[in-house]
């Protein structure tokens, strides 16, 4: 949040006053009520995390292309969508940082934090636990909790797998 409000506030003093405007802060348009925002807002940030998920997966072995690609064609989509009706968030820190910057907080400002963190949760679950769910043990998963877990595998050997792994299907 320090970083959204220091960048906020970089733009601030860098933009010329004609071109600054409100600093892009997140509002209802176009009739949207509360409702359909934070639910507009909910999916947007759904699918970006998912596509995050699914695109950096170490587990992968088939070769996925380029995640930063794959990830920058979402926030796009996102974007589009999302325009119309909120200004398009997806990031709670993206809305707060221009708001205590330009001291503009709607009713709605709730919006772009609920919807995001539900969407993102949400896209957790189904991810980590229907699509590809780990086969942790109970220790394991503590283990994950408290902070302790290291993997077996090693994280060189695991990268030269996928190299190999993307060499033969490139081929």
């Amino acid at each position: 949040l320090v970083g959204a409000i220091a960048g906020a506030g970089i733009l601030y003093g860098l933009a010329p006053l004609n071109a600054r405007g409100n600093l892009a802060i997140n509002a209802l348009n176009n009739n949207t009520t509360q409702g359909q925002a934070m639910v507009v807002e909910l999916i947007l940030t759904f699918q970006l995390a998912l596509c995050i998920f699914s695109s950096t997966d170490s587990r992968r072995t088939s070769p996925v292309g380029s995640p930063a690609l794959s990830i920058g064609l979402s926030v796009t989509l996102g974007h589009l969508v999302g325009i119309y009706f909120t200004g398009c968030s997806m990031n709670p820190a993206r809305s707060f940082g221009p708001a205590v910057v330009m001291n503009r907080f709607s009713s709605a400002h709730w919006v772009f934090w609920v919807g995001p963190i539900v969407g993102a949760i949400l896209a957790a679950i189904l991810y980590f636990y229907l699509l590809f769910p780990n086969s942790l043990s109970v220790s394991e998963r503590v283990a994950v909790i408290k902070g302790t877990y290291e993997p077996e595998e090693d994280w060189e050997e695991q990268r030269e797998e996928r190299k190999k792994t993307m060499e033969l299907t490139a081929r």
